[in-house]
């Protein structure tokens, strides 16, 4: 039965061609934000993208014109707007999902032809030299299919424009060299509620190059941060 099994998990790597053949991108946002409603001459908005990821990523203009398109203003000055949407492209990672799959190594191939060829003819010979055969089969199947995924992280804040003061305490943590660590607290009065999230996205095809997944998923992420207004 071992043996059988090793047969069918040999075949791993084309599996995920056929399984991963068309591109799939799924986008989760961390924390729902709430805004509450404005009248149409208080949809202001100033927009600020940055990117941290060391990939190109342009989302900024998409995102200004679907705000456009739903109703809102884009204003340059900050002060003058009633919402801040402020992003920051965080990471954009490729990782490749067979390296850690244990069912997709050369190995397992080899024990497909060996387990063939012992069935098949019932020479121990022909088996090595059929597991050999599969061993050089599967490391060359290996070699043309891989099961990649692009990992986007985008962190998100909005600031909301308020009739009242708002008290904001901020606590960060600073290191200092190897060791040491110095909490700093601020206290401070504003005007504007803070909401935080965080929005993920991942693409995931056979054989997945960058500039395919570019632009699906720089169209979620607009769509997803569009959406929060």
């Amino acid at each position: 039965m071992t043996t059988l099994l090793l047969v069918f998990s040999g075949c791993g790597a084309l599996n995920t061609a056929v399984k991963k053949r068309n591109l799939d991108v799924q986008t989760k946002m961390s924390e729902t934000i709430w805004l509450n409603p404005v009248s149409t001459n208080q949809k202001t908005v100033f927009v600020q993208i940055k990117n941290t990821s060391g990939k190109v990523v342009n989302v900024e203009e998409a995102i200004k014109r679907t705000l456009s398109q739903k109703g809102y203003y884009i204003v340059e000055d900050p002060n003058q707007a009633s919402y801040w949407l402020q992003a920051n492209v965080l990471k954009l990672d490729k990782v490749d999902l067979r390296e850690s799959d244990p069912f997709g190594s050369g190995i397992l191939g080899a024990g497909v032809g060996a387990s063939l060829g012992a069935y098949n003819t019932g020479s121990v010979n022909t088996a090595i030299g059929l597991g050999l055969a599969g061993a050089l089969i599967a490391g060359t199947v290996d070699a043309l299919v891989s099961d990649i995924a692009y990992t986007m992280v985008t962190d998100i804040m909005i600031s909301e424009k308020t009739n009242s003061k708002v008290a904001v305490t901020t606590n960060n943590n600073l290191t200092q060299g190897t060791r040491g660590r110095t909490k700093v607290t601020t206290s401070s009065e504003s005007t504007r509620n803070q909401y935080q999230t965080r929005v993920v996205s991942v693409a995931n095809q056979v054989n997945l190059k960058f500039e395919e997944a570019q632009p699906t998923l720089e169209a979620q992420l607009q769509q997803v941060i569009a959406g929060i207004f």
